[in-house]
């Protein structure tokens, strides 16, 4: 008898935790608003040393990825509320020196991992 009245309550319990559960991961799917990046460095002769985004007037600069990643090597994944069309700026270094490339870019939340790539004198992403 308690059971049997035990499996009639477990059961409605479990359903209901799993159709909540299921319910939150597409919502998550539908609703991203968090971007995970993790940048590759694909070029042969420049460290990248940070990834940032900047305010429409260029006053302010978030950081991303601030790290220094040598050429071959990749970046942890790192996470931001960037869901969007953003000014973006990637600092390098080449020769000695330091330099930043800026650009538009738009990230639709989820997960994107990102190539820098040399194209003679300038920089090419890549998203896989």
């Amino acid at each position: 008898m308690i059971l049997r009245s035990f499996t009639k309550l477990v059961l409605p319990a479990f359903s209901m935790v799993c159709a909540l559960g299921l319910t939150g991961c597409l919502t998550h799917w539908f609703l991203e608003t968090n971007t995970r990046l993790q940048m590759e460095n694909g070029t042969d002769d420049c460290t990248l040393l940070g990834f940032y985004v900047i305010s429409e007037d260029s006053t302010q600069f978030e950081p991303w990825i601030v790290e220094t990643i040598e050429p071959g090597e990749h970046s942890r994944v790192e996470q931001g509320d960037w869901v969007g069309k953003f000014r973006v700026q990637l600092r390098y270094k080449r020769n000695g020196k330091t330099l930043y490339d800026v650009r538009k870019m738009e990230f639709e939340g989820g997960s994107s991992y990102m190539v820098v790539e040399q194209d003679s004198d300038s920089l090419t992403y890549r998203f896989k």
